[in-house]
C-alpha cells in the first residue's frame, strides 16, 4: 500500500469535480481548518467462476432477441442456442369481413448478425406448443437458461416445419438484404396450420381479442431448434408469423366479388413469453478454469470474474474519512489463447460490463434492475486503453463500511461476502441514447484479462478526505 499526501486546497476542488455525490464515512469536525486529501492504494484479488456457481439454472434469459445455432470452438467447446417464442394478438383483432381463406403461414425469423461460418449448412425444426405458458412471472425457472422445452411439447410427434438453412442465404440477394438491413429465415409452415387458424376465428371471433385469448384457445407457441449441422449462431432480432389470406372486396361494378389477397402479420413482442434455452458442453471451460495467472469473460452462460476488494483492510486504514473515488480498471488481454489467432471466427469483446455484489445478481435481473452507480456500476470497454474502468466505487465501498459498523460480521468475513462479480451485458437506450435497461450478453463473445489467483493484482485507488483539527 502506497501513501502519499496531495495539495490540500486544489486536489479537494478537482475531487470534488470528479463526483458530485462525494460520500462522507466520517463526520467533518466544526472547528478544522482545513480538509486535507490523500491518495491510497490497495490491490484487489480475481479470479475465474461459472456463471452456474452463481446460478445452477444458468442465466435469467427474459429479452426481446431470440438465439438459434450450434457451434463449436477450440477454447470453448460445443455451445448451442433455441428458443421458445409465443405470437401476439392485438387487441380486437378482427380479420377482413369477406375473407375467403387463409391461403397459407409461413415464420420468419429475421437477424442483422449472426457468428460463425456463414455457409454452414444447418437445418432448423419447429414444434407447436401444445401446453400455453402464463407469462406472469409466477414460474421463475421459465425465464432461465436451462428451462425443459419438452414440457411444453411433444417431442415424439412429427414437427410442425422443417428448413435448412445457412446463416447467409446465396438466394437474396444483397441489394434486397440492405434495403432491409435483416437477413431471414422463412420457415412454410403446413396447410393444416392455416386451416386450423381458420377453423378457431370461424369457430369463436373472441379467441383473437387479445394476446392471451390467442394464446389460450389458438397457438401456444413454437419450439425452434436446430436438428442437424453447426457451424453458425444467428442473432435474431425479430419474429414474424405471416398469414397470406384471400378476401372480396367491392368490384367496378360494384358488387364484392373482386377477389384480393394479403398478408397479415403477428409479431412475437415482449408483451408475450420468449425465452432462449442455452447449452454448453461439459468440458466447455476447463482450461480456462485451471489458469490461475488470468481471469476470462464468456458468453453467453459461459465464465466471470470475481472481484474481492480488501475491505476489512481498507476500513481499518479508511473507516472514519470520506471518500471522494475509488477506481479499478481491468485489463484485456489481445487474445483469448494461442488458438484465437488461429479461429476463423473471432468471437466478439463484451461491450459492457456490469460490476455488482455476487449475493445481488440473480434478484438484479429477475427484477429487471438497471445499473444506479451506487450498488452496481457500469462500464464500457475502451479499444484505446484495452480496458474497463469503474470510477465511484466509492458509493458502494462507503455502504459497505456503514454495514461494518453497525452489523455483525458475517462468519466468512466482510471480504468474501461482499465479493463483486463482472457480467457482460448488453444495454437498452431511450431516443436521447439514455441507458434505461440492462440485460445479460447472450452473444457469442470472449475476453481474456489481466489478474487470477496466482496472476498480478489489480490496483484500487483511492482518493479520499480528512479534515485537519485545530488545537
Amino acid at each position: 500500500m502506497k501513501l502519499k499526501y496531495l495539495a490540500a486546497a486544489c486536489l479537494a476542488a478537482a475531487i470534488y469535480s470528479c463526483d458530485d455525490t462525494t460520500t462522507g464515512v466520517g463526520d467533518f469536525l466544526a472547528n478544522t481548518d482545513e480538509i486535507n486529501a490523500y491518495s491510497m492504494t490497495f490491490e484487489a484479488t480475481t479470479k475465474t467462476i461459472k456463471y452456474t456457481d452463481i446460478n445452477p439454472n444458468g442465466i435469467y434469459s427474459r429479452t426481446n432477441s431470440a438465439y438459434l445455432g450450434k457451434f463449436t470452438d477450440a477454447d470453448f467447446g460445443t455451445f448451442s442456442a433455441d428458443f421458445i417464442t409465443q405470437i401476439n394478438c392485438p387487441e380486437g383483432f378482427t380479420f377482413p369481413e369477406t375473407m375467403q381463406s387463409i391461403q397459407s403461414a409461413s415464420l420468419g425469423l429475421y437477424y442483422a448478425s449472426y457468428y460463425g461460418d456463414s455457409l454452414a449448412p444447418m437445418r432448423v425444426r419447429v414444434d407447436l406448443l401444445d401446453t400455453p405458458i402464463d407469462d406472469d412471472g409466477s414460474d421463475m425457472s421459465l425465464y432461465y437458461t436451462t428451462y425443459d422445452p419438452t414440457k411444453y411439447y411433444n417431442e415424439e410427434a412429427e414437427p410442425l416445419a422443417e428448413k435448412d438453412y445457412t446463416a447467409y442465404d446465396v438466394a437474396v440477394g444483397d441489394s434486397l438484404k440492405s434495403e432491409t438491413g435483416y437477413n431471414t429465415v422463412s420457415i412454410s409452415l403446413p396447410e393444416s396450420f392455416s386451416q386450423d387458424i381458420q377453423k378457431k376465428y370461424e369457430e369463436n371471433k373472441d379467441y383473437f381479442k387479445d394476446a392471451y385469448s390467442f394464446i389460450h384457445n389458438v397457438l401456444p407457441g413454437f419450439y425452434v431448434h436446430t436438428t442437424q449441422g453447426e457451424g453458425s449462431i444467428l442473432y435474431i432480432q425479430d419474429i414474424w408469423l405471416h398469414l397470406n389470406i384471400e378476401y372480396l372486396i367491392e368490384s367496378s361494378s360494384g358488387s364484392v366479388d373482386s377477389t384480393v389477397y394479403t398478408q397479415i402479420p403477428f409479431a412475437a413482442t415482449n408483451e408475450v413469453y420468449m425465452s432462449t434455452r442455452l447449452e454448453n458442453s461439459d468440458n466447455a471451460f476447463d482450461n480456462q478454469m485451471s489458469d490461475k495467472e488470468h481471469t476470462y469473460l464468456k458468453t453467453p452462460v459461459g465464465l466471470l470474474t470475481e472481484v474481492k476488494l480488501p475491505l476489512e483492510e481498507m476500513y481499518a486504514e479508511l473507516g472514519k474519512d470520506t471518500l471522494n473515488s475509488v477506481s479499478i480498471s481491468f485489463t484485456k488481454m489481445k487474445e483469448v489463447s494461442d488458438n484465437s489467432s488461429k479461429n476463423p471466427y473471432k468471437m466478439g469483446v463484451p461491450q459492457y460490463l456490469l460490476l455488482l455484489r455476487k449475493s445481488e445478481v440473480n434478484e438484479f435481473f429477475e427484477q429487471n434492475k438497471t445499473y444506479d452507480s451506487q450498488t452496481s456500476f457500469l462500464a464500457s470497454y475502451s479499444s484505446t486503453t484495452n480496458s474497463y474502468t469503474f470510477s465511484q466505487l466509492n458509493r458502494l465501498i462507503s455502504q459497505i463500511f456503514s454495514e461494518m459498523r453497525t452489523q455483525e460480521e458475517p462468519a466468512e468475513g466482510w471480504d468474501e461476502h461482499n465479493a463483486l462479480v463482472l457480467i457482460p451485458v448488453k444495454t437498452e437506450t431511450d431516443s436521447q441514447s439514455n441507458i434505461i435497461g440492462l440485460s445479460h450478453d447472450l452473444e457469442v463473445n470472449s475476453a481474456r484479462l489481466v489478474g487470477g489467483e496466482n496472476g498480478d493484482k489489480l490496483k484500487i485507488e483511492v482518493i479520499y478526505t480528512r479534515p485537519a483539527i485545530s488545537e
